[in-house]
């Protein structure tokens, strides 16, 4: 054991500065995982080892493998058959990847996670970590992580759209979740399933150099500098989750204009201001003023892509009087400022349906 954990410190030691043996890293899948993860991890790993040699490195910084609980091949989301190299206990590895059910439902995730092949995985995750592997998951994932305890009292991220369920799930670990990925010393974790890109690229950086990650970001057009899931929420989705926040958000959105007053908006939905500031910070992490100010600037988005109007307009209409103030938020929120964002030119059928233009009247 001892010695396994001292090969994997070693193992990041030379491969971080291009080391001359491979790291090597399982790819540990289940039924129901989302293909596009497996095959966007192997892609980058596998450009990594193709622009080494041009970059002085060795030729082969990572050994992939695939595998699964059994070693039997796995169906993907959509059906298809995934061959895999051999079992999870087959081989000893300096990091693991795994990838688990990919689904949109949380209740689902919750009901998978408690199934007992997962809990056996779990087990095998707990002695991989306890023999010095790192580990790393994205989006759903990451549940897997958090049931084998390894992320306890750590930072961890998932996807925006599972953070309450993990939030009330994992209380021992971290949530950060509004960073695309979170790293500790052993485990990495990203947000929603394409966030898997950003995980691997943070695999090359951390054991490869910033240079040569850069570099396969450049031949994947990958942007390799978004590091925020903050520009994707959609504050709706996260408050339909509990029935009293899904009544308070609706009367918030009525009127944007209307100055936040918690003690009157709690008796406008039967509960005392205490509850719902606990329950709108279950829901969606927020307290009820940060829910608001992200609820104006997530209509303010709609509104810079599905109309023409002067974004002094737009800022008024969603509840900034001052124009500047509105400018730092937005920019702040959603990493960008609002004339670059309008100008990004995103259509109106990329908007959540309650911020689309409503077509005319005949």
């Amino acid at each position: 054991m001892a010695r396994r954990t001292s090969r994997a410190k070693d193992s990041g030691a030379r491969n971080s500065s291009l080391g001359p043996r491979p790291l090597a890293v399982n790819l540990v899948v289940t039924d129901r995982c989302f293909g596009s993860g497996i095959a966007v991890t192997l892609d980058v790993l596998g450009t990594a080892n193709l622009l080494s040699s041009t970059l002085g490195g060795p030729p082969q910084l990572f050994h992939c493998t695939v595998r699964s609980f059994d070693g039997h091949p796995v169906r993907s989301s959509v059906g298809t058959s995934i061959t895999v190299d051999g079992p999870v206990d087959a081989g000893a590895a300096d990091v693991v990847l795994v990838f688990g059910p990919g689904m949109a439902d949380a209740r689902q995730v919750l009901v998978d996670v408690a199934h007992p092949s997962i809990r056996t995985l779990s087990t095998h995750l707990e002695r991989a970590a306890a023999a010095g592997a790192i580990l790393g998951a994205s989006c759903s994932s990451t549940f897997l992580l958090a049931e084998a305890g390894v992320l306890d009292g750590g930072p961890a991220t998932t996807s925006w759209w599972l953070a309450p369920a993990f939030r009330a799930r994992y209380p021992a670990v971290r949530l950060v979740e509004d960073e695309l990925v979170v790293a500790s010393e052993r485990t990495i974790t990203a947000g929603a399933a394409l966030a898997q890109i950003d995980l691997a690229l943070h695999f090359v950086r951390r054991f490869a150099g910033a240079e040569l990650a850069h570099a396969v970001a450049r031949y994947l057009i990958v942007d390799d500098a978004r590091s925020a899931q903050g520009p994707f929420v959609m504050i709706q989705h996260l408050a339909n989750s509990d029935r009293v926040v899904t009544k308070a958000e609706a009367i918030l959105r009525a009127d944007l204009t209307r100055p936040l007053d918690v003690d009157a908006l709690a008796r406008e939905v039967g509960v005392t201001p205490r509850t719902l500031g606990r329950r709108f910070v279950a829901a969606t992490g927020l307290p009820p003023a940060s829910f608001l100010r992200r609820l104006r600037l997530e209509v303010a988005a709609g509104l810079l892509r599905s109309t023409t109007d002067a974004i002094a307009t737009i800022a008024a209409r969603v509840g900034y009087e001052d124009e500047r103030a509105f400018r730092r938020a937005f920019t702040k929120d959603m990493s960008d400022s609002p004339s670059r964002f309008r100008r990004a030119g995103a259509t109106v059928l990329d908007l959540p349906l309650h911020v689309r233009p409503r077509p005319p009247s005949s």
